[in-house]
């Protein structure tokens, strides 16, 4: 290999700028982070994956005027006042229908004993020449008696544990999966007893949060372990700082950046000293957290330069030209070998 001096002296000149480039400081300024106090959001934990629900089930038999609508199980009669052959006691199907003879299906899931009577009078007005026809309730409010039986297997008495699913969904017995991921218990709570409001009359629903596996606080940057965290209870950044290992000696302690949403889901973020929390033991700069924080620990001015040297400086020029440094003060020297 041939040694050209001009070369090298670029080469020199040029290490030197990247050098002095290094030294300058990289701030998080006020432009980009908010100093101010993080806004005070009324907390309200949401629900996710993961999560376990408890839901007890209170059902109190009373006098109901407000009409009954036929549902799959029930057993009712119908009777034609003249016609005796034709009358039959059916149970609606889960299809929601019933077979009625002559007719075939008849389609009755939603209706009330007083509208079914029209609708079968109306069906075999062809047949029969003014036909009377009386609807029975044998057996009804069936669903009840299915919610029993899905929860009396249950230690646990009245109630049900359940977890939310992957996909956010929560099962529960004779409903529809609700979607329950993103949501509050307050409000999973009037969803739920809307949905069993439909089968069962007098019936009321307590949710129960006893387990959760989605109130996370993400950290990244110079910690020992970058990761999500579970807070099972009130916690501040230092105490989530030290689930994580705690911050590197790179780190820039006065300025770790907590980011959080307003209730328009806006991100705003302040900024916390931790250097003075742990030299002047002033706990007002370490903040109480919420679900889905994020705490972010920078690199330290020097950690940023050394970074840079090394990036800019160690891996680009080549070792026969270099000597390998950090902005520390340690410094290695290699020298040249030509072949």
């Amino acid at each position: 290999m041939k040694f050209k001096p001009d070369s090298f002296l670029f080469l020199v000149i040029f290490c030197f700028f990247l050098a002095a480039c290094a030294t300058s400081e990289i701030k998080i300024s006020e432009d980009v982070v908010y100093q101010d106090p993080l806004p005070k959001i009324e907390y309200e934990y949401l629900l996710g994956p993961g999560d376990v629900v408890e839901i007890v089930y209170h059902y109190t038999p009373k006098p109901d005027n407000s009409e009954y609508y036929l549902a799959v199980g029930d057993i009712i009669k119908v009777e034609f006042t003249y016609h005796g052959d034709t009358n039959r006691q059916l149970t609606v199907r889960p299809d929601g229908n019933i077979a009625m003879p002559r007719k075939g299906d008849l389609h009755v899931i939603g209706l009330t004993p007083s509208q079914l009577q029209n609708k079968i009078t109306l069906l075999y007005n062809d047949i029969f020449k003014n036909p009377v026809v009386t609807i029975t309730m044998i057996q009804y409010n069936r669903a009840i008696e299915h919610l029993k039986k899905s929860i009396t297997t249950s230690p646990r008495g009245q109630s049900k544990l359940s977890t939310i699913r992957p996909d956010g969904y929560l099962s529960l017995p004779i409903i529809d999966d609700i979607k329950a991921a993103g949501k509050t218990i307050p409000r999973l709570k009037a969803i739920a007893t809307k949905e069993y409001g439909k089968l069962i009359r007098n019936l009321t629903v307590s949710l129960i949060l006893k387990k959760m596996n989605a109130n996370l606080v993400y950290i990244m940057g110079e910690v020992k372990k970058p990761d999500y965290y579970l807070m099972e209870r009130p916690s501040t950044v230092m105490q989530m700082l030290s689930k994580s290992g705690g911050v590197l000696n790179t780190a820039e302690k006065s300025t770790i950046m907590v980011i959080r949403r307003d209730k328009q889901n806006r991100p705003v973020a302040r900024l916390v000293n931790l250097k003075k929390i742990i030299e002047q033991g002033n706990i007002g700069h370490d903040i109480t957290l919420v679900q889905y924080d994020i705490i972010y620990v920078p690199k330290s001015r020097i950690a940023r330069a050394n970074l840079f040297v090394d990036q800019y400086i160690n891996q680009m020029i080549p070792d026969m030209f270099t000597a390998n440094y950090n902005m520390g003060g340690t410094f290695l020297r290699h020298d040249p070998v030509i072949k």
